[in-house]
């Protein structure tokens, strides 16, 4: 982790074999990047700054309004879109979870995986079937302002606005997924206390229930954020508009230059991008980690404290399911429409399907290598990653050593790490050595995805390990037990679903990384894994989106297979945890 990210550094700060701060003065000289310019003044105030921000949140256009957003620049606009991302998710993922983990009400079972569907999103083409919806001919304006007329005008998310967008409807099932895992371990007893010391309704939320399940709530957080800033596969896609003007699409865009070599601007801005989301990182995890999180009794088995929704709660919960269910569905909608299309004008459905966009992709053996590629380094990073991530979290859960807390953030930042930053460093610190990704990029893409995935493993067992109280391993020891048969027998059980949680939430983003995998496995496509041939597939003139669609689709199947061997083998523990 360390080298490539020395790597990228010296490229920003260093000219001709010299330190010069010359690349970042440009960056930040120029509105582009920045929607202000600082100069200076011989009266008071001795310093102006000079506000340039563009654009319309809203903008008509004849029958038409686009929900754009404003142009604050590169930086801003990237820092924007994860935190509006990051709110917004938050919010739903919370509010999923508490319905889910508190309450009993008619259909929970059903909506139990639907609320996991979304972290099936693939990379370019769910943003590519969302455009197929939603776009100005798509067929959610088709339907609703040309067929049925109930919009009196049609209602286009571009820009900015349509990344937040496709980004919240794949990040919130994340933060659900973390704060279920909490909410389901709090011990009912203490709530209970707290009902009997006064405490109800939305105080009891705010002073015992939530605060227990901070761990949960600030490790979606600091996911969203950090995956939201260094998305690459939706800027891509609405390249046309605004959201070309992000951080990650800038340097992207630099990495592959009509040169074919590294721009020099490149560097200098995965630096800053690297610099925002260690900041983002470090902020969340610092005021998480001066609260206390741990319960005694964890010990005991308990039930979660259930209640029967009444008529009226039946019915907010219904419709504010069926609200978001019904967004967060579109783009696989959309994704399995495009797959069996032939032809799909500006009408509501394709008007003509066909099997062949199945046919050709299966009998090109550059498809099977590809998955099968994707398979195999995902496979052997999630075998590192588990031994890792658990070793990790004890470590920095139940040692107190000198450094700990240094330590603690160097084990967890690969999770703040964008993709694209380490990828560029192992590109350029293995050119011309055996190990260079253009004679075979199989070694640094398996440890970059462990690298960079690991850490998923690591919160979530760390979640685990903060609400497992250490006296009850010291009991075990008193008894005689040495610290390897208590890690066996009291600990591991103990954390085992949120380490089996981690691993799969590993797996399935290995399977889905999109910056690495371009940067590193794009440069020999006979070793590319699947997402590079989903953008290569997704760009080619005629059948291209169509039969990217396909690999689309073949994607999440794979996906829900891995998810739901883990489940029959977890059997009733994973319902505790995500509800699959």
């Amino acid at each position: 982790m360390v080298l490539p990210l020395l790597v990228v550094v010296y490229l920003a700060f260093f000219l001709d074999g010299r330190p010069s701060p010359y690349w970042f003065s440009l960056i930040f000289s120029d509105p582009f990047y920045l929607p202000f310019s600082v100069r200076a003044t011989a009266s008071f105030p001795y310093v102006e700054f000079d506000w340039r921000v563009a654009g319309q949140i809203l903008q008509w256009a004849g029958d038409t309004v686009y929900i754009r957003g404003l142009d604050f620049g590169v930086i801003l606009n990237s820092l924007l879109v994860a935190l509006f991302t990051t709110i917004l998710s938050t919010i739903v993922g919370v509010a999923f979870a508490f319905i889910m983990a508190r309450y009993s009400f008619p259909g929970k079972d059903i909506l139990r995986p639907l609320l996991l569907v979304p972290l099936l999103s693939t990379p370019f083409v769910g943003a590519i079937g969302i455009l197929r919806m939603i776009g100005r001919a798509g067929s959610l304006n088709n339907l609703f302002y040309e067929t049925l007329g109930i919009l009196p005008f049609r209602i286009v998310l571009d820009g900015l606005t349509a990344v937040v967008f496709v980004q919240f409807l794949h990040f919130y099932s994340l933060v659900y997924l973390t704060t279920y895992s909490s909410l389901v371990n709090v011990d009912p007893s203490l709530e209970e206390q707290a009902e009997n010391m006064g405490a109800t309704g939305f105080r009891l939320l705010r002073t015992v229930t939530f605060p227990l399940a901070l761990p949960g709530i600030e490790a979606g957080a600091i996911l969203t954020f950090i995956l939201s800033i260094e998305d690459l596969g939706t800027p891509i896609v609405f390249q046309h508009s605004l959201a070309r003007k992000t951080l990650v699409y800038q340097i992207f865009s630099r990495v592959f230059s009509p040169t074919g070599q590294l721009d020099p601007l490149a560097p200098a801005l995965s630096v800053i991008l690297l610099i925002v989301a260690l900041v983002g990182f470090l902020a969340i995890r610092r005021y998480v980690s001066l609260r206390s999180y741990a319960m005694i009794s964890k010990g005991g088995v308990w039930q979660p404290r259930l209640r029967k929704a009444g008529p009226l709660k039946c019915l907010i919960i219904s419709l504010f399911s069926i609200i978001v269910l019904s967004l967060s569905l579109i783009p696989h909608v959309g994704v399995l429409l495009l797959s069996f299309a032939q032809t799909w004008p500006d009408t509501i459905l394709p008007t003509q399907f066909t099997l062949e966009n199945y046919a050709a992709l299966i009998q090109n053996p550059a498809i099977s290598r590809s998955i099968g590629n994707s398979l195999l380094y995902s496979g052997i990073a999630v075998i590192v990653i588990a031994v890792l991530g658990t070793s990790a979290a004890y470590v920095i859960a139940r040692r107190n050593l000198p450094g700990m807390e240094s330590l603690d953030s160097l084990i967890t930042m690969p999770i703040a790490i964008p993709g694209i930053v380490l990828a560029i460093g192992y590109f350029t610190l293995f050119l011309g050595t055996p190990l260079s990704p253009i004679v075979n990029p199989v070694p640094l893409l398996i440890v970059s995805y462990t690298i960079r995935k690991f850490p998923f493993t690591v919160r979530a067992a760390y979640a685990g390990l903060q609400q497992t109280h250490v006296n009850l391993e010291e009991v075990s020891w008193n008894l005689g037990a040495s610290r390897t048969t208590t890690f066996r027998k009291i600990t591991m059980p103990l954390i085992a679903v949120s380490i089996m949680a981690g691993s799969m939430l590993s797996f399935v983003y290995a399977m889905s990384e999109v910056s690495t995998s371009i940067v590193l496995g794009g440069v020999n496509p006979t070793y590319a894994p699947v997402t590079w041939k989903i953008m290569d597939v997704l760009f080619q003139v005629g059948a291209g989106p169509f039969q990217a669609a396909v690999l689309g689709m073949l994607l999440m199947l794979t996906q829900i297979v891995i998810m739901t061997t883990v489940s029959l083998i977890l059997k009733q523990r994973t319902a505790t945890l995500a509800g699959i």
